[in-house]
């Protein structure tokens, strides 16, 4: 294999027992390199286990010792480098080896993780330091939760749950395909050091279902996802400690079928609820309605210690958004999305706004969230059009951050969009947390790094130029969000292969996965 000029090392990182000690001597193997684990260098040189050396000199002689052997590892050229868990958190670890380097994350699921802990155990007595405890399970989705931000900042994310062999196929065509132009990059070093946060990530325990966390300049919170949440939602106010009264604000199309869940939850825990329905439908995004909600918290003298509770679609999060960043200068907002869009999208990084008649969300403010609470069960309820409209925005995210999901779309389109099937299939229900939690987490890393949209947020907006367009000039009712941005995404892919930019294979694939999933790929007749 032809290895890409400038290219001294790959690097595998991302949370223990993903699969980097296992893969890195068979990708080494097949490009005649070398491979080292650095948990193994550190023992080595240290001359006695992990777990002896945290315990003789705690976690910070670990790290330091960490470092010392990420310095060695980088003035060896031709070298496949499996790090530990955590070495990837620390900005100067980061630069070390990005530079030269390409950075490939493993992610599994926590179950994954936990069965090979259960089954590497069976044949050894000692335990991982960062892991002791009671309660393993917790500690591994605490643990990786605070790290995805991190570990998304890699050039490269495959996942690991299956075969090993398909793993290795995979990291090496993509080398083959991507890293020279990666080592190209201005920026990128840059953002590794950056990233979100220099220092690593200060660990919480949400409690139970934390799919990512995010962590921006201006706050840190969890992102929920998984199924019957919203029967839980009195206790996740609980964890993230959020008192007072609750403002529950709900698309009345979601308010018979899902509102009375989260209210019944509410309630059962103490709280005081007040609702509040909107009319659905990006009409309900303006001014005026913003008015009457501000009429209505004021007529019920709502606080600053109280919480407004945002249920629905990506409408609610951005009204019931605009109403917490705005009222009484700022009020706790919880956001639990009822669609794809919303919970991939909308809810995430703080972006709230109305529309006014001149275009759409001209009147926002950045206002993050204390938590988002996805509860996969509502999208048995959602009508199809609008499931598949909020698939653009997953498919968005494979063409812009996780190429190897775009396989797993293809090949699971029908099971994604029979969300009904779930009820009763607990492999339907595993499949969408899993890919709904993964585009969680490319969301959470893109705004943890770049909360204001000022550099790289700006790659969430990839098919979003036009797509807008396309919303303006049909009156923001004949075309929903997704179909436009889907629209968006083929002209720009289009126009793209034009400029030479890319191949037509691409514009190709671009094609068949929004055919896939039932979207448009062209503009209304009469638009050209």
């Amino acid at each position: 294999m032809n290895v890409p000029h400038g290219l001294k090392r790959i690097v595998l990182i991302g949370f223990s027992a993903t699969g980097k000690s296992v893969l890195a001597p068979f990708i080494a193997h097949r490009l005649g390199w070398e491979s080292i684990d650095l948990d193994d260098e550190i023992e080595r040189t240290a001359g006695r286990p992990i777990p002896e050396i945290f315990q003789a000199e705690g976690e910070r002689g670990f790290r330091e010792r960490e470092r010392e052997a990420v310095v060695e590892a980088v003035g060896r050229d031709r070298l496949v480098i499996a790090t530990g868990g955590g070495a990837w958190l620390h900005a100067e670890n980061r630069v070390l080896l990005a530079d030269g380097g390409f950075v490939i994350t493993l992610e599994a699921r926590s179950g994954t993780i936990e069965a090979r802990y259960s089954a590497a155990e069976e044949d050894s007595a000692e335990e991982r330091p960062m892991l002791a405890g009671a309660d393993r399970r917790r500690r591994i989705e605490t643990l990786k939760a605070a790290r995805q931000p991190f570990y998304a900042l890699s050039d490269l994310t495959v996942h690991t749950d299956d075969h090993v062999d398909d793993a290795v196929d995979f990291v090496l065509e993509a080398v083959q395909r991507r890293a020279a132009a990666v080592l190209q990059s201005k920026s990128r070093l840059r953002d590794m050091r950056n990233g979100p946060g220099v220092a690593p990530p200060p660990i919480h325990d949400y409690g139970p279902d934390v799919g990512c966390i995010v962590e921006t300049e201006s706050a840190q919170y969890p992102v929920y996802c998984g199924w019957g949440l919203l029967e839980r939602s009195g206790d996740v106010l609980e964890r993230i400690n959020l008192p007072g009264r609750v403002f529950l604000i709900v698309d009345e199309a979601v308010f018979d079928t899902h509102g009375a869940t989260a209210l019944g939850s509410l309630e059962q825990a103490g709280r005081t609820v007040l609702s509040y329905r909107v009319p659905s439908g990006e009409a309900s995004k303006t001014l005026a309605s913003l008015s009457l909600l501000y009429e209505w918290l004021s007529s019920h003298r709502a606080e600053r210690r109280d919480v407004i509770f945002a249920l629905g679609g990506g409408m609610i999060t951005d009204l019931a958004g605009m109403a917490a960043a705005t009222y009484l200068r700022g009020m706790p907002l919880v956001h639990a999305p009822t669609t794809v869009l919303g919970m991939v999208d909308a809810a995430i990084g703080g972006k709230v706004a109305v529309d006014l008649p001149s275009g759409k969300n001209l009147v926002g403010a950045f206002y993050q969230p204390r938590a988002v609470v996805s509860d996969i069960a509502a999208l048995a309820t959602l009508p199809s059009r609008e499931l598949r409209s909020g698939f653009a925005e997953v498919i968005k995210h494979g063409f812009i951050r996780d190429e190897p999901m775009l396989g797993l779309l293809d090949d699971s389109a029908d099971v994604l969009l029979s969300p009904a099937a779930a009820v009763s299939d607990e492999s339907c229900r595993q499949l969408l947390v899993d890919v709904i939690t993964r585009n969680q987490a490319i969301k959470a890393a893109v705004v943890s790094d770049d909360e204001r949209e000022s550099d790289l947020r700006q790659i969430l907006n990839y098919g979003h130029t036009l797509g807008h367009a396309i919303e303006a000039v049909t009156g923001y009712s004949a075309v929903l969000h997704g179909e436009a941005v889907a629209m968006g995404m083929v002209a720009v892919a289009e126009i793209g292969c034009s400029l030479g930019l890319i191949d037509e294979q691409l514009v190709a694939r671009h094609r068949r996965l929004i055919e896939r999933f039932g979207l448009p790929r062209q503009s209304p007749p009469g638009l050209g």
